[in-house]
């Protein structure tokens, strides 16, 4: 497992977020024009997004504490140990990946919805359905990673669990890597998808 020198992962802080208290608040005082099956894909996109914005800032976390660990004095680190929190990171971008994962998913069930589902618009759907093949053979090489190995598809020096690259500007597993601008930008889109059906009254074709 490699260990970053550099944090290159954005940050995606100055999000609105949680968005679940938004969605908490229409469903309180109803949801008019939408059909049950629309409002039951509306909040768990929105839950998902923040879900997966949570745990992209969770291993971002990890890698800026990994990075001031490797600064610690030599002393310190001969007494007390040195401590690893890139499991840490590749707990929580697998969690973001695997919640991205399914935000496609939805999309698609939100797009096929016709009975008052929130008709998204292409310019929103086509930003991050260009990215939906790169995270979907991440999220799979996750799920898959035990076949991998079996049938000997992972070579010597590719990871078998989601780790940093080897110039920090991305994560990668066996041979599959998405930068980490790209994530970025994923998630920013699908934050956005979740204020556009958070906020589209009635619901229009697209």
């Amino acid at each position: 497992m490699g260990i970053p020198k550099e944090c290159k992962m954005p940050a995606l802080s100055g999000l609105d977020m949680p968005l679940v208290s938004r969605l908490l608040l229409q469903v309180f005082i109803g949801e008019p024009g939408m059909s049950q099956k629309a409002a039951l894909y509306r909040r768990n996109f929105v839950r998902l997004v923040d879900k997966a914005l949570r745990e992209h800032h969770e291993a971002r976390q990890a890698i800026l504490a990994q990075i001031a660990e490797a600064k610690r004095p030599a002393k310190e680190m001969a007494e007390h140990g040195r401590q690893i929190f890139m499991l840490e990171f590749t707990d929580h971008m697998e969690n973001c990946i695997n919640a991205i994962s399914r935000l496609f998913k939805l999309l698609q069930s939100i797009k096929s919805e016709k009975n008052g589902a929130p008709a998204l618009p292409r310019r929103l759907r086509k930003l991050v359905e260009t990215k939906n093949i790169d995270i979907t053979k991440a999220r799979d090489a996750v799920e898959h990673i035990d076949e991998f190995i079996q049938k000997d598809k992972i070579a010597s020096d590719e990871p078998i669990m989601l780790a940093v690259t080897e110039n920090d500007d991305g994560v990668m597993i066996a041979n599959y890597e998405i930068k980490f601008e790209e994530l970025a930008m994923v998630l920013k889109k699908m934050h956005e998808i979740a204020l556009y059906i958070l906020t589209a009254k009635k619901i229009e074709g697209a």
